[in-house]
């Protein structure tokens, strides 16, 4: 059994992302769908509309950010960019960190969903990464930004499993959750067991991954985004969001961003 641990998450499991959240009953054309009110009506069709996804993953959420405009993918993850790819939803694909996000000013919308933002290791990267994000759009577009939890609705900390069919065999994910002042921790054991057909039935694959996420109240994320974006943009809490715990709306009004 491979017990190896992982400070890069998903390095060694992004192909079986996927199988567990849809083993969660998790729709990503649903969440889609449910966000769309915020850009839908901004003057563009999807042949004129440029979408750029920050943190795209393994490309769960391009099927359905595709229908709105030409989409472009971007991710720190070489593994989750090779998923990303086999979905055959976007034009381009980069592989770059939120805190070294290209320059080009050319995106209607703007997109990170299931809180990558939140990987961030301090609010001061948050504010910077904000920044460089909203500098990305042309005036009027849509920077449409999901936290991680909103610290208010925390639930006490608990144990959650979920497993699933796997080429064959059985795959599983365990997650402990703590925290941390400003932090939320989260371990994910991922055990994939060989069925019977596998070359090495007895010999199932286990690895453990940290994920250290920030932990900030609604009225913080409100204010980075505000400061970091400037008096151009109007920012607000949608209180719902695709998953229901919120998402950040900004709109950027004039083109003003501070190059700053």
């Amino acid at each position: 059994m491979d017990d190896s641990g992982e400070r890069t998450p998903y390095r060694r499991t992004a192909a079986w992302y996927d199988a567990i959240y849809r083993a969660r009953g998790r729709d990503c054309a649903r969440e889609v769908a449910s966000i769309s009110r915020h850009w839908i009506d901004d003057g563009r069709s999807p042949e004129t509309r440029r979408v750029l996804e920050l943190g795209c993953g393994t490309g769960a959420h391009g099927p359905g950010l595709s229908g709105h405009g030409a989409l472009t993918g971007v991710d720190r993850s070489p593994s989750m960019l090779e998923q990303a790819r086999r979905t055959g939803c976007y034009q381009h694909l980069l592989e770059a960190d939120v805190l070294a996000l290209p320059r080009d000013r050319g995106y209607e919308l703007v997109t990170s969903l299931f809180g990558v933002f939140g990987y961030l290791e301090h609010p001061a990267q948050l504010h910077a990464a904000l920044h460089d994000a909203g500098r990305l759009l042309v005036p009027g577009g849509t920077l449409l930004v999901e936290p991680p939890i909103l610290a208010e609705r925390l639930q006490p900390p608990r144990v959650d499993h979920v497993e699933t069919a796997f080429e064959g065999g059985t795959l599983a994910r365990t997650a402990r959750a703590r925290t941390e002042p400003g932090v939320l921790v989260i371990e994910f054991e991922w055990t994939l067991a060989p069925g019977p057909g596998s070359h090495s039935p007895s010999d199932p694959v286990r690895v453990i991954e940290e994920h250290r996420m920030l932990l900030l109240p609604s009225a913080e994320w409100l204010g980075i985004a505000r400061s970091a974006l400037g008096p151009g943009f109007e920012v607000v809490l949608d209180e719902d969001g695709p998953l229901g715990r919120g998402l950040l709306v900004a709109f950027n009004r004039d083109g003003a961003v501070d190059t700053g």
